[in-house]
């Protein structure tokens, strides 16, 4: 750490012989109980409470009803229609007509449409009263445009390929929420321990101010040596700050995503373990391809693609089709007895039911001149069909590099432990054999605080790595798409 120079030098080192006195502490974010948790815990608390878990839940309600819709494409709807109405100027002339007019459609899977229909009039007082009764049944299905199951079964089919993007999309939410937890989680471990490490190290500082001091008294150590190791104290004072700050924000980072009251004490209880996994690239590559959520998606897409691209070339054909339609009508007269003559007698006979039946059978052909826009729809379509193809073999090749990236990440963190590890162990062994040295007046104070840095450095790096070590297999579990199996979570969806 370079030290600053003038008058705010004078301020921060104090007289020879003077006591170093610790900073007052900084008063604490966390002011709750103190809550340890297992890193297993926080990943539970948080798949039941993060705010962003259960965004994406209640989303999942309005998609299952989108699909629930679609999917009900060939029930049979209905409307009722109903009216009434009051006419007249008088009680003798006035009146009232109420109609009731209900209507039925049936879509069916090869694209032909059943409508039905049936309409009652009633008519009240006035002059020609009665009831008219319409009942009829009308049938299409096409033959070009519009038919054939695979066309009627598109939308379903689109509607349900999007469905599985929609859980995929919750899966990576979930599975994105999880490695955020996990690694604040870590850095709160990692800033635990690092707070350990500053008091360890302020705590040989000061053990080894108490030996200057006794060096000094035996006159085996000149006294303006000491200002060396109460700068040293000083520093480390500095440090053992900056790492309780860094502590307060690792708690509310973690306290955030697990949506709990920030007042609260949270506390890693695990013990910081890191042990190498073997990885086989080849089987690692494999997984990837097989369950990231992504390249999953990715090829939900294109069969989208692919359906829409039908759709244009269908929409493309000429409008042939059958239809067909039967018709009823009967007339219920109330007023004045009306005669018409019967065609077998020739009698006139009395008239209170008038109706008849008709009906048609035939084709229908509409073949569109001069639309470019349906052309250019089976472009779009086709254009966009070759894109989402790129799209997914740019993608996979992705996946492949991200997942090698990610192994080799791995590996090269666990020799960064092991390298890490011996040389915390050397650091430590140096400075004991310096102290020892140092009371046999062989070396300098100033050598020994520069090993008791180095020891401090060592013990920084050997956390660092493991942590690293860690969250390197925690991002390349998040590139396989295997967080939620490592974890065993289970989408309650």
């Amino acid at each position: 750490m370079i030290a600053p120079a003038g008058p705010v030098k004078a301020q921060i080192a104090p007289p020879v012989h003077a006591p170093v006195a610790s900073p007052p502490a900084p008063t604490p974010t966390a002011t709750g109980p103190r809550l340890s948790l297992s890193l297993a815990d926080a990943v539970f608390i948080g798949l039941r409470d993060n705010r962003q878990v259960k965004s994406a839940y209640i989303n999942r309600i309005a998609q299952k009803f989108d699909l629930f819709v679609v999917q009900a494409r060939f029930r049979p709807t209905a409307v009722l229609a109903a009216s009434g109405q009051l006419s007249g100027q008088s009680a003798q002339t006035g009146g009232s007509t109420i109609t009731l007019a209900p209507t039925a459609t049936w879509l069916i899977p090869t694209g032909g449409q059943f409508q039905f229909s049936w309409s009652r009039t009633d008519n009240r007082g006035g002059v020609g009263g009665g009831d008219n009764t319409t009942t009829s049944v009308s049938f299409t299905q096409p033959l070009l445009k519009g038919a054939g199951i695979a066309v009627n079964m598109a939308p379903i089919r689109t509607a349900e390929l999007q469905e599985k993007i929609n859980r995929l999309s919750l899966k990576s939410t979930v599975a994105a929420t999880v490695t955020a937890i996990v690694e604040a989680y870590r850095n709160l471990l990692q800033a635990q321990d690092q707070l350990v490490i500053a008091e360890d190290s302020l705590a040989r500082s000061r053990q080894q101010l108490t030996v200057n001091q006794a060096l000094i008294d035996a006159g085996r150590m000149a006294a303006a040596d000491i200002v060396q190791t109460q700068a040293d104290i000083a520093n480390q004072q500095v440090a053992l700050l900056g790492a309780q700050q860094q502590r307060n924000s690792a708690q509310l980072s973690l306290l955030t995503l697990l949506a709990m009251d920030l007042h609260t004490n949270v506390v890693a209880g695990d013990t910081l373990k890191a042990e190498h996994v073997a990885i086989d690239l080849d089987h690692a590559i494999a997984i990837a391809l097989d369950n990231r959520m992504d390249y999953l998606s990715e090829r939900l897409a294109l069969e989208q693609a692919r359906i829409n691209l039908m759709l244009a070339k269908n929409n493309r054909l000429w409008n042939l089709a059958v239809v067909g339609n039967a018709q009823h009508t009967a007339q219920t007269l109330t007023g004045p007895t009306q005669y018409v003559k019967d065609p077998l007698t020739g009698n006139l006979v009395a008239q209170s039911v008038l109706g008849g039946n008709s009906g048609a059978v035939g084709l229908q052909l509409s073949i569109p001149l001069g639309d470019f826009s349906l052309r250019q729809g089976e472009i779009d379509a086709s254009v966009a069909t070759h894109s989402q193809e790129i799209n997914l073999e740019d993608l996979r090749q992705q996946v492949e590099s991200q997942v090698r990236d990610s192994v080799q990440a791995v590996e090269m963190s666990w020799l960064q432990v092991d390298a890490a590890r011996l040389a915390r162990e050397l650091a430590a062994h140096t400075l004991d054999l310096e102290k020892e040295r140092l009371t046999a007046g062989r070396v300098s104070n100033f050598e020994v605080l520069t090993f008791e840095t180095n020891l401090r450095a060592a013990d920084t790096q050997e956390l660092d790595a493991a942590i690293a070590y860690l969250n390197a297999l925690t991002t390349l579990d998040q590139q396989l798409g295997t967080t939620l199996d490592t974890w065993k979570v289970s989408l309650n969806d």
